[in-house]
């Protein structure tokens, strides 16, 4: 769990140097794969609805 958690706490910490916005719900779902609860896929594809929905929405408006 230390590699998980070392690699979600870089990778958030790198996104936001570049600019990028990381929500709460992304956090929650990072500290569910750092915990184990869930796989690396699942974690891409809650990601990947996430802003799949906010582009509809955007497109829609």
């Amino acid at each position: 769990m230390v590699d998980r958690k070392r690699a979600m706490e870089e990778a958030i910490h790198s996104g936001e140097m570049e600019g990028a916005y990381v929500s709460a719900e992304f956090r929650e779902d990072a500290d569910e794969y750092v915990q184990g609860d869930i796989s690396i896929e699942e974690l891409m594809r809650r990601t990947k609805r996430r802003w799949q929905v906010k582009r509809e929405v955007a497109a829609n408006v």
